[in-house]
C-alpha cells in the first residue's frame, strides 16, 4: 500500500489571501522605512492640516504609516489580516473586502482630521482603524462560527470579535495614551458594522417598504386558458 503523506504544519495554518496580505505588507514597508522620518509625518494625519487645505491625502495614507515608536503594532496588523481579514476576503472577494476596510479606515481618519482643531493636538497614523473594522465585520459575517483560542478556550466569532475590538479601543487609553487616540478607530468600526449589518434593509422588510424594481412592469407570460379547453 502506498504511504499517505503526513500533514505538514503549514496545513493547519489559514491561507493568507492576497488583498489582506497586501494591506499588511504595505503597512509594514511604509512604517519601517518612513515611520520615523519627515515623510512619514507628512503621510499621517496632522491636526488642522486638512482644514487649512494641506494634507488632502493624509486620511488615506495614514492607514499605512505607524509612528516610529509604534512599528511593533504591525504585528497586530499581521494577526488581524491573516486570521480574520483573509476569511472575509474569501467570503466577499478581494475587491469588496479591501474596499470595505480601507474605506472604513479612511473615513475614520477623515472624520478625525475635520474635528482635530478642537481636540488636543495629536498626529494619527497606522492600520488600527481598518484592522478593527475587519475584526468587527468578521463578528457579523461569522457570528456563530466556533473558534478555538490556542486550545485554551472556545469562542463564537461574534464574542471573540467584541472582545478584540474593545481591547483595541480601550487598551491604548488604559496604557496612558490620549483619550483622542481611539476616535478614528471607533468611527471605522461603526462604519464596518453599518455596512455589514445593513439595518435599513431589515427595517424595510418589517415595514413592508421593500424597494420595488425601477421601470415598467414586464407583462406576464402566463395566459388564462378557458375552462372548456381544459376538458
Amino acid at each position: 500500500m502506498a504511504r499517505t503523506a503526513s500533514p505538514s504544519w503549514r496545513d493547519f495554518l489559514p491561507r493568507f489571501e492576497r488583498g489582506a496580505m497586501a494591506l499588511f505588507a504595505l503597512t509594514l514597508a511604509l512604517s519601517a522605512l518612513v515611520g520615523d522620518r519627515p515623510l512619514g509625518a507628512m503621510l499621517r494625519v496632522q491636526p488642522g492640516a486638512l482644514l487649512s487645505g494641506a494634507g488632502l491625502w493624509q486620511p488615506l495614507t495614514a492607514n499605512f504609516v505607524f509612528p516610529g515608536d509604534g512599528v511593533g503594532l504591525v504585528i497586530g496588523t499581521l494577526f488581524s489580516q491573516w486570521l480574520f481579514g483573509s476569511d472575509l476576503e474569501r467570503f466577499w472577494g478581494t475587491r469588496r473586502y479591501v474596499t470595505l476596510v480601507l474605506s472604513a479606515g479612511t473615513a475614520g481618519y477623515l472624520a478625525y482630521a475635520l474635528v482635530s482643531p478642537w481636540l488636543p493636538e495629536l498626529e494619527h497614523g497606522g492600520s488600527s482603524g481598518f484592522d478593527l473594522a475587519a475584526i468587527a465585520a468578521y463578528g457579523v459575517v461569522f457570528a456563530k462560527r466556533e473558534l478555538s483560542l490556542f486550545g485554551a478556550a472556545t469562542f463564537r466569532g461574534r464574542t471573540l470579535a467584541i472582545i478584540l475590538v474593545l481591547l483595541g479601543l480601550i487598551g491604548p487609553v488604559m496604557r496612558g495614551a490620549s483619550w483622542t487616540t481611539p476616535i478614528p478607530w471607533l468611527i471605522s468600526v461603526g462604519i464596518a458594522l453599518l455596512v455589514t449589518t445593513q439595518p435599513w434593509r431589515r427595517r424595510g422588510d418589517r415595514d413592508g417598504t421593500t424597494r420595488k424594481p425601477r421601470g415598467k412592469a414586464k407583462p406576464s407570460h402566463l395566459k388564462v386558458v378557458p375552462k372548456e379547453l381544459l376538458n
